[in-house]
């Protein structure tokens, strides 16, 4: 047998081949070692906030509803929208995977556990709703619960002329909006937009004490103006915010104090012939006062607004929320308007059957009156001299959170607060 020669152009050939199969050999370890660390070791990542980058073996489609269906969209929704858990999956092949959690963080990031396989894809639906202190609710459209409320701020003092804001507002004869403040029972106004201490408008929760604290006057000097009023002082350095005096059970403790925002509070008046809620709204927010009082203030406490009741109402299944928020609030009374009454005023948690109500809002035209919640469901004018209910109200800072996932935020299982450091 002859024997050829080993040519060097052989060894050559073979040298690349070796080095080929080395160089597959490494980058198809590294892809399943990839594969098998990220998707068998992290049980759980933080995977992606706010606009969608590249998330790597982890595919999402966002589908918000815009009030009719789903459309699906390249970014994911940063505000005004809640994970509609019970639709959204994840899986491979567009299974779903049980094991495998989607939640969505109030600061609109992503948090997935249970992966474990590469190019998994979660399908996300989105719906109108809010994160009220941390843990997100979903919008209704009928029923008790959690409303959208968009209107036209023309204050010119917290947002410009002609702006549209957005805020949740709780509705209904009794939704599901308490919470354990105080140690007492509050409850949940909703998420307000609002100008902080750093001069910035900014969402917050706003909440109001569920029972009164007594029947006091607004100011005994008569005179319309809160950043001077009696009852100002009172709950804001006063006996209330100190616990001393008659308010040394009930007032104010230290560990509540450091959970409440200090916020400006629109002050504008108005009056009982404008009276639909956006009415009421615009003019509480706007610049008009009697005797050029002040139209803010800088504080902590103070009351609620009339259209802090108005929009507090669900309508009912007859008579739609809208057209109560379409009907004057001076006409909420049983003699002058029966199916407001009926439909309005029954179903508005605000609403006190036994009481009248002071509110935060004084009327533009006249230096010794405000604005008042009747025991029969609509708005009248009183003297500030006059004594009514009070309901302490006021905005919770960004970083008071629910903590117990157990309960309801009904009366009897109220949401536990926390001040998250």
């Amino acid at each position: 047998m002859k024997l050829k020669r080993f040519k060097e152009k052989d060894n050559k050939r073979i040298g690349i081949l070796i080095f080929t199969i080395v160089c597959i050999s490494l980058v198809s370890g590294a892809i399943l070692y990839r594969t098998f660390a990220i998707f068998e070791v992290k049980t759980s990542q933080n995977v992606i906030k706010g606009t969608v980058q590249d998330p790597g073996n982890i595919y999402f489609a966002f589908y918000v509803n815009d009030g009719t269906e789903d459309k699906i969209q390249k970014e994911m929704p940063t505000k005004n929208y809640v994970l509609d858990e019970d639709k959204s999956y994840c899986g491979v092949n567009g299974e779903r995977d049980n094991k495998i959690k989607v939640t969505l963080t109030d600061e609109y990031g992503i948090y997935v556990t249970g992966v474990t396989t590469s190019r998994t894809k979660c399908n996300l639906y989105f719906v109108s709703g809010a994160f009220i202190l941390g843990k997100p609710i979903k919008a209704i459209t009928s029923g008790e619960g959690l409303y959208e409320v968009t209107h036209e701020d023309t204050s010119g003092t917290i947002n410009d002329t002609g702006f549209k804001e957005t805020e949740f507002r709780y509705a209904g004869n009794n939704p599901n909006n308490y919470v354990t403040f105080n140690d007492e029972k509050w409850r949940i106004i909703g998420l307000v937009n609002v100008m902080t201490s750093d001069n910035t408008v900014e969402q917050r929760v706003k909440i109001t004490r569920s029972e009164s604290i007594g029947n006091i006057a607004w100011n005994t000097n008569n005179i319309n103006d809160w950043t001077q009023a009696s009852l100002q002082q009172l709950l804001n350095t006063g006996n209330y915010y100190t616990k001393t005096g008659d308010y040394s059970e009930n007032g104010l403790t230290e560990s509540a104090k450091q959970m409440i925002e200090e916020v400006t509070w629109n002050i504008g008046s108005s009056k009982l012939e404008n009276t639909l809620s956006n009415n009421y709204y615009t003019n509480e927010r706007g610049n008009n006062t009697p005797y050029s009082h002040p139209y803010t203030w800088i504080g902590k406490i103070a009351l609620f607004y009339p259209s802090d009741y108005a929009y507090a109402t669900s309508g009912s299944e007859t008579y739609a929320r809208q057209n109560c928020l379409n009907s004057l609030v001076y006409n909420w009374e049983k003699e002058r308007d029966p199916t407001s009454y009926e439909n309005c005023v029954l179903n508005d948690w605000l609403w006190d059957s036994q009481s009248y109500q002071h509110s935060l809002t004084s009327a533009w035209d006249g230096e010794s009156d405000l604005i008042r919640i009747t025991s029969y469901g609509d708005t009248r004018r009183n003297t500030t001299s006059n004594t009514s209910a009070i309901k302490p109200t006021l905005y919770l800072k960004q970083n008071v959170k629910i903590v117990n996932d157990d309960q309801d935020g009904s009366y009897d299982k109220p949401y536990n607060l926390k001040l998250v450091e």
